[in-house]
C-alpha cells in the first residue's frame, strides 16, 4: 500500500511538472508574434506634414505575453498602451490609456501585414467608434498608423494619421 501511494504521488508530481513545463513559454506561439513588428524605439512623424509628432517605445513585458507601448507626444502628452493575443477568440486586444483619464479598448485581427483594432465609447452625445489600423512595411522598415472615428459606422473621420520610423542611434 506505501509502495503504491508513493508510486501516485511520484507519477502525480511528474505529470504536474510536464504539465507546468508545457507552459513556460505560453505566449511564444506564432500568432503571439505578429505585432513584433511594432516592437522598439520610433520616431513618429505626421504623415502628410513629414514633422516629428512624438516618439514611441514598443517592448514586450511579462514573459512575452504583452506589448506595452509607451508614448510621448512632441507637445508632451503621455500615454500607454498594453496588447495581447487572447488564444480563447484568436483576437487581438489592446487596451490604451493617457494622462487625460481617458481609456480605450480595442479588438483586432492581424492579416497581410496590417493590425486592425475596432473599438467604441460612450460619450456624453452617444457613442463613439474607433478603427486603429497599423500598416507595417516591411521594405522601408515603417509602420503607418491610422487612427479614425465615426458616431454612425459610416462616416469616418480620421482624427491621427502617423508614420513610425526607427529611432537612430546617436
Amino acid at each position: 500500500m506505501l509502495f503504491r501511494m508513493l508510486f501516485t504521488g511520484c507519477l502525480l508530481l511528474s505529470c504536474l511538472n510536464i504539465s507546468a513545463q508545457g507552459n513556460v513559454n505560453p505566449c511564444g506561439t506564432p500568432f503571439h508574434r505578429q505585432f513584433d513588428f511594432w516592437l522598439g524605439e520610433w520616431e513618429v512623424y505626421h504623415t502628410q506634414a513629414d514633422t516629428v509628432v512624438g516618439y514611441s517605445r514598443i517592448k514586450r513585458i511579462l514573459n512575452g505575453c504583452v506589448i506595452e507601448e509607451n508614448w510621448t507626444g512632441a507637445s508632451g502628452f503621455m500615454g500607454k498602451s498594453f496588447n495581447t493575443f487572447n488564444r480563447m477568440d484568436s483576437t487581438w486586444n489592446q487596451v490604451w490609456v493617457d494622462v487625460s483619464g481617458v481609456t480605450y479598448q480595442f479588438t483586432g485581427h492581424f492579416q497581410d501585414d496590417v493590425m486592425d483594432f475596432y473599438g467604441s465609447t460612450q460619450t456624453p452625445s452617444g457613442k463613439t467608434y474607433f478603427r486603429l489600423t497599423f500598416y507595417h512595411n516591411p521594405q522601408a522598415g515603417t509602420i503607418r498608423q491610422v487612427w479614425n472615428q465615426s458616431i454612425d459606422q459610416e462616416n469616418w473621420a480620421t482624427i491621427f494619421d502617423g508614420t513610425y520610423r526607427r529611432k537612430k542611434d546617436k
